[in-house]
């Protein structure tokens, strides 16, 4: 087009090779009867007519669908345009899923149907490839579960065993004064052991939250739950070489002390294995009605790419020598959310991570 010049019809050869040679169906249809008054050959080859045969046709004889919504279709693409999927068959009676685009215009005082018709058969396969793999996943994962769970629950009981007996033990030893070598190898076989107690409770916890979580809330203050849970992890802290500070004031809520127990064990345990033996710093605040709880390390950090996915289940953000199977952060957020709080994390690679948890107090 040159600029400014209108165009007012284009060149009648270009306008037949473009119809004759398009990749998907055209048709012109008659828009009251349906008569199929000219055809590309793409819908040649695709039918399976010659052209005399699919001009001898209507649109009507194209369908292997219900003939009943065609009429309304015609009418509406007469009307306003349409765009419409349905089912086409062959000469020889096989069919294809076509995605049909349809408009009215009049062409030499004749009111007709121009139709783009293109086989949908490799979308659809397509789509019925993607949801077989989308429920092999899924029965993939319910039975990874189930496996997960069933393991867990047969280990817990054997596990807790050997590790109350290795417990009796490393006191037996350090009464009699044993050999420091047997002692402190018996005191490393405890800790392995305690080690396995706790990601056999972390998959347990996880099958638990799946399922949902039941809350038991009762009035409680926080800054309690948070320093008892550091009270707990004092000797590990001491191991790790890391200084906890805890500076949380009262802020009493309505909350499952048990549940954030839980939150604050996985977020402690996780700046202990990760903050490089330096200080953990627990700091908390009210915000109007929400309480909130920061918990910072200065260790490893979280890279970028990571952050968003570290709370999904069975995540994993860290070098493979840390251990660990990715669900204290998944946990920690089940629990979080089910209380209706939120919990997010900043981070800098190198510098350490801030997981802050926000908690309504009603």
């Amino acid at each position: 087009m040159i600029q400014g010049t209108p165009v007012a019809s284009h060149d009648p050869e270009i306008a037949r090779l473009g119809f004759e040679y398009a990749r998907d169906i055209l048709l012109v249809i008659d828009a009251q009867g349906g008569q199929i008054l000219d055809a590309n050959l793409a819908a040649l080859a695709t039918y399976r007519y010659t052209r005399d045969e699919l001009l001898d046709r209507t649109i009507f004889d194209l369908r292997a669908a219900d003939l009943t919504p065609v009429a309304e279709q015609m009418r509406r693409a007469d009307s306003e345009g349409i765009l419409f999927e349905s089912l086409h068959q062959r000469s020889d009676g096989s069919t294809l899923p076509v995605e049909v685009s349809s408009r009215g215009h009049t062409i030499a005082g004749r009111r007709v149907l121009l139709s783009v018709v293109r086989d949908i058969s490799a979308r659809r396969h397509q789509e019925a490839e993607r949801e077989l793999m989308i429920d092999t996943t899924r029965r993939a994962l319910a039975l990874r579960d189930e496996f997960l769970a069933i393991a867990s629950h047969e280990l817990r009981s054997p596990v807790t065993n050997v590790s109350l007996k290795l417990q009796h033990i490393v006191r037996q030893l350090e009464r009699a004064g044993a050999d420091p070598v047997l002692a402190t190898a018996t005191r490393e076989a405890l800790g392995e052991t305690t080690r396995l107690a706790a990601l056999i409770s972390a998959l347990l916890d996880a099958q638990s939250v799946a399922a949902g979580v039941t809350l038991a809330r009762a009035p409680l203050d926080l800054a309690e739950v948070v320093r008892d849970v550091a009270a707990q992890l004092r000797e590990r802290a001491e191991v790790a070489g890391s200084r906890l500070e805890i500076d949380v004031p009262v802020m009493v809520g309505v909350w499952d002390r048990m549940r954030l127990e839980q939150v604050f064990v996985n977020l402690l345990t996780n700046a202990l294995k990760y903050g490089q033996g330096r200080p953990i710093e627990v700091r908390g605040e009210l915000v109007g009605e929400r309480a909130v709880v920061a918990v910072r390390d200065h260790g490893i950090g979280i890279a970028a790419d990571d952050v968003g996915r570290v709370f999904e289940k069975f995540a994993r953000a860290v070098p493979s020598e840390y251990g660990g199977f990715g669900l204290g952060l998944y946990i920690a957020r089940q629990l979080v959310e089910a209380h209706r709080g939120q919990i997010d994390v900043a981070s800098v690679p190198g510098e350490g991570s801030t997981f802050r948890v926000e908690l309504p107090v009603s």
